[in-house]
């Protein structure tokens, strides 16, 4: 089973540039630690083996039933036995002392020097260097995934409504916070890594600020398969985790190296950060002015929608959308935002009408290729608003594609043309364009059976299919 947050329905009004650079130096650093740190547990195990094996010879040697000490304690109290091995509390010679002595503290040297040491954060041995630089490094590659995938989820629009310099300096305070107050929480001695307590802050904060936003998921279950996706409220999902990791914390803290406590200290941060803040107005005084002059949004309309619907303020956000549409119907950031609010509120027939009336008026205004491809892929196919295209509107898309070269998607498109008018009176026409295109893109398979469907349908036609590829071939016809 898989149960995946892919993302928050909540818009922003420019790129997020501090969470992108954020993930970016995540990654960059993740590349070159990643295979130190490989090294490093290598190198450990290797040292662990060759102590293991030499304590193992002198427990057969020295230890036996008559002992105190038997050896299933040896191999579960590895620290309590070594110390009492150090303390020479067993009659090792000499010579056997110092051998083990040795490999000992080559041990403990390995242990000491590996990077996670020098740059995690260590609880017992508080250090303002790494309190940053271990929230960048991780573990594994699903440590980072994972940590990177929340941070684009809920750090996009927190960075976009409290500004960058706030946002960086909010997610790096989060972060040396939720580390603290692990540190005096759990006193561990292991060193922690991972951006999760910063991200935790971020996710506390969108939690707060956007609790009447809509987080979408997708569900796949193996057996049987279902793939679906479902929307739940950030004030539902995000609480629910928060508890989960109490429950975490409370119940696995003592077998586990996850940092719950981090998570749960980050989360709170973040959380009565948003809170303190809208109680005594600051983001409205301090935050807002300077990130509304850092936009520098011309269309002011539509920078108070994106807030307004931030707030779950739907039918504000409709209205000022409506109004910015009605200025220019081939705005289409504004007709995309408009119509992903339609379709969220089931308004499926006024999405079609300003995505048919935007269609045209692009076709019109000969909107660069890529732009109308965009516009099709995003917003008319991947939201089902197909039907709103008539056969030439399809011809238009599927000559784009065949423009790029892209054969396969023209075919596809004229396949979805054929489906639509099957039995309207451009069928015939629609399906020799489309057995053109499939013959262009060396499909013999989706070929023959476009032909069989011709030549059962509309046999007057084949023999127009048949010179139109004789053309293509170069042949007289």
């Amino acid at each position: 089973m898989i149960f995946l947050p892919i993302k928050s329905e909540s818009k922003v009004r420019r790129l997020p540039v501090i969470t992108l650079s954020l993930i970016g130096i995540n990654c960059i650093v993740f590349m070159f630690t990643y295979p130190i740190m490989i090294r490093d547990d290598n190198l450990i195990q290797k040292k662990n083996e060759q102590l293991c094996e030499y304590e193992y010879k002198m427990y057969i040697q020295h230890f036996d039933e008559d002992k105190a000490i038997n050896f299933q304690e040896y191999a579960t109290n590895l620290n309590k036995m070594r110390e009492k091995i150090q303390n020479r509390e067993f009659g090792l010679t000499d010579e056997e002392w110092e051998e083990w002595n040795r490999r000992y503290q080559e041990y403990k040297e390995v242990i000491e020097s590996r990077f996670t040491k020098r740059f995690g954060f260590t609880s017992t041995d508080f250090n303002l260097v790494t309190l940053i630089t271990h929230l960048f490094l991780h573990a594994s590659f699903g440590h980072l995934f994972g940590n990177m995938w929340f941070l684009w989820l809920v750090g996009c629009n927190i960075e976009d409504e409290w500004g960058r310099p706030f946002f960086l300096s909010f997610y790096l305070l989060s972060g040396v916070i939720a580390s603290t107050i692990f540190a005096i929480i759990s006193q561990s001695s292991t060193p922690l890594i991972g951006a999760s307590g910063a991200i935790a802050g971020v996710m506390g904060a969108f939690a707060v600020r956007h609790y009447n936003s809509k987080i979408r998921f997708l569900f796949i279950w193996f057996l049987p398969p279902i793939i679906t996706t479902f929307s739940i409220y950030a004030g539902i999902f995000l609480p629910f985790w928060f508890i989960q990791q109490l429950f975490q914390a409370f119940l696995l803290s003592a077998y586990s190296n996850v940092a719950f406590w981090a998570h749960i200290a980050g989360f709170g941060f973040g959380a009565i950060t948003v809170i303190v803040m809208k109680y005594y107005g600051l983001e409205e005084k301090f935050l807002k002015p300077l990130v509304d002059d850092t936009l520098n949004l011309v269309d002011t309309d539509f920078s108070k929608a994106v807030e307004a619907r931030s707030k779950g303020d739907v039918d504000t956000a409709e209205r000022l959308l409506e109004k910015k549409l009605n200025e220019n119907h081939a705005d289409v950031r504004t007709v995309e935002e408009l119509i992903d609010l339609y379709c969220l509120n089931g308004k499926k027939k006024e999405a079609e009408h300003i995505a048919k009336i935007c269609f045209r008026e692009l076709r019109k205004k000969k909107a660069n290729r890529e732009s109308i491809l965009s516009f099709y892929e995003t917003q008319l196919k991947e939201k089902e608003l197909l039907s709103t295209l008539n056969p030439y509107d399809f011809y238009y898309i599927a000559d784009l594609y065949s423009k790029n070269n892209q054969y396969n998607k023209s075919s596809r498109v004229l396949a979805i043309a054929y489906k639509n008018y099957r039995n309207s009176n451009d069928a015939p026409y629609i399906l020799l364009r489309l057995i053109k295109t499939l013959y262009k893109s060396k499909d013999k398979k989706f070929f023959k059976k476009a032909a069989i469907e011709l030549k059962k349908r509309f046999p007057e036609m084949e023999s127009k299919a048949k010179a139109m590829i004789k053309e293509e071939r170069g042949e007289p016809r």
